[in-house]
């Protein structure tokens, strides 16, 4: 048991997959997350944003106990997940998970309300109670109760999404884990759902972690936000630290991609700073070693020019 006033306390995780063999070769070990450390208040909202395959949802997926660290720790609410079984269950049912794709993530065969209340069916919740929670969470999200009896494939995506969002509220979570919950939205229905999360987190007052590599929709919900980039955290600090005074090269590129409305694709390097080859400030300690955390006017950032590696 950790004494800490942080609800995620996440300590210096390295997560790694197995690369299958091929042509006789042996396998070889691919790191995901490299020295991830990083931690969430209570009522606190921390977004990552990154591109794709940069590691987001393997730390999700980290931190709900579905992948095992090679090194690391992962606290919630002071207890260790990896630390018994015991320990793992009592934290995994103080946490609520919204995917991506609300379709894959429900069974056809099941009608919204059962979806909704399934949770507490599983820990034999007495029906009358699910009935209740049910529709209580369901108005949380803005559905009418109308939507209980129905199916999901007659539910639009964005109704199918705010069905996920109340399936994660009905053990009322201390913590939220988002990942990527507008990306398979059209505009219009993306902001509904932002909102309806953002008003959620003033009423509920818990955690969210919301991973996306849109930096506007992370920025609109969180209070701090960190920048993910081949499996480090180069960047982390408040929002407004990171959109207006952005430190690390990569974080300005995406605030000046997300202005400009455009695809901006640098080229990365898994030896060094993974930004090295498309970086202005980059010298040759660069292509030799990734830097470790310096702290700059109160945010962190992983960079040789604020390590004294690089010449200004």
């Amino acid at each position: 048991m950790l004494e800490s006033r942080n609800l995620v306390d996440v300590r210096s995780l390295w997560v790694s997959y197995r690369k299958p063999k091929w042509g006789g070769l042996r396998s070889s070990e691919i790191y995901v997350l490299k020295d991830i450390t990083f931690q969430v208040g209570y009522g606190e909202v921390y977004g990552i944003v990154g591109a794709s395959g940069s590691g987001k949802t393997t730390l999700l997926k980290s931190i709900l106990g579905l992948v095992k660290p090679r090194k690391g720790k992962v606290f919630i609410g002071g207890k260790d997940i990896y630390s018994s079984s015991d320990a793992y269950k009592e934290v995994m049912s103080k946490i609520g998970y919204v995917s991506q794709d609300p379709y894959s993530s429900m069974d056809p065969r099941m009608k919204i309300g059962d979806i909704v209340g399934e949770p507490l069916r599983i820990l034999k919740a007495p029906s009358a109670t699910i009935a209740k929670y049910v529709e209580k969470v369901l108005e949380l999200v803005h559905l009418s109760t109308s939507v209980i009896d129905k199916y999901p494939y007659q539910l639009s995506g964005g109704m199918l999404q705010r069905v996920a969002i109340a399936r994660a509220l009905i053990l009322k979570p201390q913590l939220i884990l988002l990942d990527e919950p507008t990306s398979f939205l059209d505009v219009v229905t993306q902001a509904e759902i932002l909102a309806i999360l953002k008003e959620l987190r003033d009423i509920t007052g818990c955690s969210y972690i919301i991973v996306s590599h849109d930096l506007s929709v992370v920025a609109y919900l969180s209070t701090k936000i960190a920048v993910l980039l081949r499996g480090y955290i180069v960047e982390e600090g408040a929002v407004n630290q990171v959109l207006y005074r952005p430190l690390h090269p990569y974080t300005q590129l995406l605030v000046e991609s997300s202005k400009y409305i455009k695809s901006i694709e640098p080229e990365f390097s898994d030896v060094g700073c993974p930004m090295h080859k498309s970086c202005p400030w980059a010298s040759s300690i660069c292509e030799q070693e990734m830097p470790k955390v310096s702290m700059v006017n109160g945010a962190k950032v992983r960079c040789w020019k604020y390590s004294g590696g690089v010449q200004s």
